[in-house]
């Protein structure tokens, strides 16, 4: 038999021998250029970063440009006026109710605005004799109005005829509709439904039958 072995040989890990003084400064040494390795890795890496983040910029330009280029592609004044005299369903008075002037008539604005000109107001109104710039979202309402809605509408002013002296019609804001499907607002025509479109394409100024001095026609005004 074996002699037995103490159990504390057992129970007890064996101790590192302490390296010599020469061989502890060969080992610290040998990590020197393990360390300077990394360091110079590190930096490489974070110097990287600068032209990762300038990298963005000429994307955010970019996207600022394709943004730029989507706004000026929406249709401009002269080209929605011309989409409207194309547009059946969009009659468009040539003459007023109070007096015959037809350069200042609703059908007129709208062509003078198709050929890049100035819609013209009537010489009795409160802005006698002036050309109003339409308001793109003025003429995109009243376009959609049949494109969107399916209405078929006679409008009988725009900027010309006599209105309240700050009416919005004077700044290109506004018009009026006195026939709907057909039918003459105030006798059976469906305006309610009309003016809740023409709030919905951005109209704020919504009024027809029940407000004062619009019992036969509706009229909708855009924000200045």
């Amino acid at each position: 038999m074996f002699p037995s072995l103490p159990e504390s040989l057992y129970r007890s890990r064996p101790r590192p021998l302490p390296l010599p003084a020469s061989v502890s400064a060969s080992v610290r040494t040998a990590r020197a250029p393990r360390l300077i390795a990394g360091a110079l890795a590190l930096t490489a890496l974070l110097g990287t970063a600068a032209p990762a983040s300038a990298a963005s910029a000429p994307t955010s330009a970019a996207s600022a440009s394709a943004a730029s280029a989507s706004a000026s592609a929406a249709p401009s004044r002269a080209a929605l006026a011309q989409q409207i005299l194309r547009t059946n369903g969009i009659a468009l008075a040539t003459t007023h109710v109070s007096r015959p002037h037809p350069a200042s008539s609703a059908r007129q604005n709208i062509v003078d605005t198709a050929h890049g000109k100035g819609a013209l107001t009537s010489p009795w109104g409160d802005r006698p004799n002036r050309r109003v710039a339409l308001d793109t979202r003025m003429l995109g309402g009243l376009l959609k109005l049949r494109t969107r809605y399916g209405y078929r509408i006679a409008v009988s002013e725009i900027v010309g005829g006599d209105h309240s002296t700050r009416s919005k019609h004077y700044a290109g804001l506004a018009f009026d509709i006195t026939h709907i499907n057909g039918r003459h607002v105030g006798s059976g025509a469906p305006h309610r439904a009309l003016m809740a479109a023409c709030r919905k394409l951005g109209a704020r100024e919504v009024l027809g039958p029940g407000n004062a001095g619009h019992g036969t026609h509706v009229h909708c005004g855009w924000p200045r």
